[in-house]
């Protein structure tokens, strides 16, 4: 159980508003809670959104793939309006952080749940 629970990761979500008085929010879940999640939650029947799918899963199936055994790196890096977005592969993570003038956002998710969030959403 021990080595499921630790192999499994966890997913991390942190937000800080950078305004005077501006609060904290800081959450750790197992891997394993959210891998049970995507397992249980049905997927949408919205027919524009899985055609949308669909048409992708083939690229992001290769990516996904690769995301085990390319180095770190950042994959998307968008500054606009003062604003930035940035996904990278770190470590075992997927690393999303979203930096405005009002907060700071950082997603960590593991890969493996990214593995079985695209399984599920490709089936």
């Amino acid at each position: 159980t021990a080595y499921a629970w630790q192999r499994a990761g966890s997913v991390r979500i942190a937000i800080h508003e950078t305004r005077p008085g501006g609060n904290d929010f800081a959450l750790r879940l197992p891997g394993l809670l959210v891998n049970a999640a995507i397992a249980l939650c049905p997927v949408p029947a919205d027919t524009e959104l899985n055609a949308r799918l669909h048409d992708v899963a083939p690229a992001l199936r290769a990516v996904a793939s690769r995301l085990d055994t390319i180095p770190d790196v950042v994959l998307v890096d968008v500054t606009s309006d003062g604003s930035t977005v940035r996904i990278e592969k770190s470590g075992q993570d997927l690393l999303i952080r979203v930096v405005s003038s009002d907060e700071r956002v950082e997603i960590a998710v593991p890969l493996g749940s990214v593995h079985r969030l695209l399984t599920k959403l490709e089936a």
